[in-house]
Order: C-alpha cells, then structure tokens, then sequence
C-alpha cells in the first residue's frame, strides 16, 4: 500500500495536501479488515445520505486539519477539488483536481487554509479523525482577529477563479488535548438541545471596506424520536447519538468518548459471525455503517456471573443508522448475522478487573453458537479512566508502526482435563 500512497502523492501539488496509510489487520476473510483510529480525541462520522450529494461549495477551515478516511462501494469515483487560500505557502492559488476511490487503508489530510469540495458522496461514510490548531499570542492580540473555534469555516463559490481567492492565514499552535476533551464535553452536553442545521460561514465587505465573516443556519423543524429496537437483556440498549444536520438526509455524528477507536469492514460478500463474542473487560457501543434498508441480525446471550438475566437468549433485527449506538455490556455474547456490506465503529468502554488489568486484543472469548452448555464469567467492575485512555493509545501508536503479522486471533475456551477447568485459548493466524 506504501507504494501506491507514494504514487498518488505525485500526482498532489498542494503544499501539505496528502495521502498517508492506514495501518489495518486481516479479519479472517481477504476483503474484511479491522483498522484501529488510536486516539482519545473526538472523531466525526460524517454521512451524507444515499441520494445525489455534493457540497456545492468549498469550506475553508483555519484551525482545523482534517483527516479523511472514507468508507463505502470501493468501485465508487468521488471528484475531490482543491484551492490553496493561504497567502503565504508556495502554491497559493493552485488548483487541484482528482479522482477518490473509498479505502479504509488511505487517508487524506487537508491542511487548514485548503479549500475543499466533493462530489458524488452518495452512500459514503467519511471519518474525520482531525488535527486543531489555535492562535498564536501575536494573532490573538490582533484587533482584527474575527476567528473562534465555533466559526471556523468559510465558505466560497464553487464557480470562483483561484485567481479571486483572498489570502487567508491559519491558526499554527496545535491544540492541547485538553481542548479536544473539552470540545467533546460540550458536544455531548449541547448537541442534544442543538435545533439548528450544520452552519454555513460567508465573508462580507462592510461599507467602510472591513470584512466580516457571518453565520448562517438554518433552524430544524422537530422530527419524530427514532424507533429503536429493544432488549430484554439488562444493560444492552440502542441509543441515538447526537448529530448536527447538514441536510434533509446528511448529518455529522462526533464519537467523543475518550477510549481509542477501531472499525471493523466485514467486506461485500456473505458474512455471518461463526461464533458468539464475549468481551470480560469492553462495553461495546457499536454504531453501523451501510444502507438504511439493509437488515441486520443480533444474537445475545447473557452470561454474565449473578446477572439477574443470565443465560437468556435474545434475537433482535435491525437497520443501520449512523447515529444509532448499540451497547452491549461486558459478559454479553452478541453475533452478527447479514453483515456484508456493514461497517461497524465501535468506540467501547474499558472495565478492568480489581488488578486494574486489561489486556488489548485477550479480552474476547469466542464461543460456538451452537453450544448451549454456557458458563458465566465474571466481569471486570472498575472503570477506566482517561489515562488508562492515553495509555492505551501510546501502546497502539507503537503497534502500528509495524506491518501486522497475525490475523485477528480467535479466543476459545476448552476444559483442561489436567487442572479440571475451563481454560482460554488463543488461537493466531499467520498473515
């Protein structure tokens, strides 16, 4: 992949304007993947309905960097289109054009002050895992200064000459983590009680020559609460996210918890779980990527030590929405049944045990469907907390500077005759 990155990074000639690779693992069939996003900072879904969508517009961004992976048909042709507005790099005004092909293993980043549109987004999901950036003391100070993290697009013709295009200075100070957990926080709180439609932000001249930079939005009518699915197993629950509208049919999703994300791709062809997961130490919060007619089946089992629903067997049918989270709760085994063509983004809640231990990767058992002789197992009760977070993601900044070895590994559990216990196992493909 490392090959075909650098190729289509020749073909760029924006300053800044380029593809990276993204580190991902086989996940038992050639077109499915688990790809890790390893940060504890907010990451957007971005979806954009499955009818016509283009943006009809550039958007500017001056403190924001995004970085774009986007999901869906990887037959499918996105026109991506570029203009440099920042008045002192060395291609201002350049114009770009290219051609997108959605690929979970590429991702694009767009550095603030490049001006960006898309067409043909149609049933394609983009996840933006961006970079911010703030002022530095000199603009700040600045009597002029008429840039806030809340106003932070500009919008522009789509018809406009780059020769038209005023110069802009982004911010350059990369924000602390603490701005993003804030920013989550706020989004969590507010986003709830949000009425209005995703903001558009044009420059105006005043009479006495000043510029202004305004926002426009659009209020939302009330729409009906979604019908989601319901379980009688305590704990598991659909929930709806909190989601800014960016049309009739688009919106943005923003994950904010603080625990690192990974998605899984389970390809476009056949694909049902073998087995059922249980996980003794994650609370999965699943949300579903793909067509919104398309009809998944979940299978549970509790087998959680003194659940007051142990052992109960549930099947539940459901359609993917972008901004619907399925919770599962540690010591649940859950399959998936009709899951080709689904994406799942799962930004989970870690427990550990009372050693404080939780080990990456050794947390899921695998269990055959077909054998009801379930055991319980007990669950880890305490919490992680945001270091435990940043710890968890300096380990997997180090995991994906290496070319993955294994396939996802299968965890199953056998009776030792030696000892007389049930024990784990873990079984590991090589690539």
């Amino acid at each position: 992949m490392s090959d075909v990155i650098e190729q289509l990074n020749k073909e760029i000639t924006i300053d800044g304007l380029r593809w990276v690779s993204r580190w991902r693992v086989n996940n038992g069939k050639s077109d499915s993947y688990v790809v890790p996003f390893v940060t504890t900072h907010p990451v957007n879904i971005v979806y954009h309905g499955e009818h016509e969508f283009k943006y009809g517009q550039y958007g500017i961004h001056l403190g924001q960097q995004d970085t774009l992976t986007f999901l869906g048909n990887e037959e499918q042709v996105i026109l991506a289109k570029f203009i440099d507005c920042r008045a002192s790099s060395p291609t201002f005004r350049k114009y770009l054009e290219f051609e997108i092909t959605p690929s979970s293993a590429k991702t694009l980043i767009i550095p603030p002050g490049v001006a960006h549109t898309f067409h043909n987004l149609e049933n394609i999901f983009t996840l933006n895992s961006y970079t911010l950036f703030l002022p530095d003391i000199d603009t700040l100070s600045r009597a002029d200064l008429n840039w806030s993290p809340g106003n932070d697009v500009i919008n522009i013709p789509e018809d406009i000459s780059p020769d038209d295009v005023p110069g802009y200075r982004p911010m350059t100070e990369e924000a602390a983590d603490i701005v993003y957990h804030r920013i989550g926080e706020f989004q969590h709180d507010n986003l709830k009680k949000h009425k209005f439609q995703h903001s558009e932000t044009r420059e105006f001249t005043l009479e006495d020559g000043s510029k202004v930079n305004l926002r426009i939005r659009e209020k939302l009518a009330d729409e009906e609460a979604l019908a989601l699915p319901e379980s009688a197993i305590t704990g598991v629950a659909f929930r709806e996210i909190p989601s800014v509208k960016t049309g009739k049919h688009s919106c943005i999703v923003p994950l904010t918890r603080k625990s690192p994300m990974y998605i899984v791709e389970h390809g476009n062809e056949h694909y049902d779980f073998d087995s059922y997961g249980l996980h003794l130490g994650q609370e999965d919060h699943l949300t579903f990527l793909g067509k919104t007619d398309h009809s998944i089946t979940l299978k549970l089992v509790d087998m959680r030590e003194g659940s007051d629903t142990q052992f109960i067997e549930e099947e539940i049918t459901f359609t993917p929405y972008p901004n619907v989270e399925l919770i599962i709760p540690c010591g649940v085994a859950h399959a998936l049944i009709n899951m080709a063509g689904v994406i799942t983004v799962n930004r989970p809640v870690i427990y550990l045990s009372d050693e404080k231990e939780y080990i990456p990767g050794h947390d899921v058992i695998d269990w055959p469907i077909k054998n009801r002789n379930y055991l319980s197992y007990r669950i880890n009760s305490r919490e992680a907390d945001t270091d435990y977070y940043a710890f968890l993601v300096a380990r997997q900044q180090e995991l994906v500077r290496e070319t993955p070895t294994h396939n996802t590994p299968k965890s199953v559990v056998v009776f030792d005759e030696r000892s007389g216990k049930h024990v784990k196992v873990l079984l590991k493909e090589k690539v």
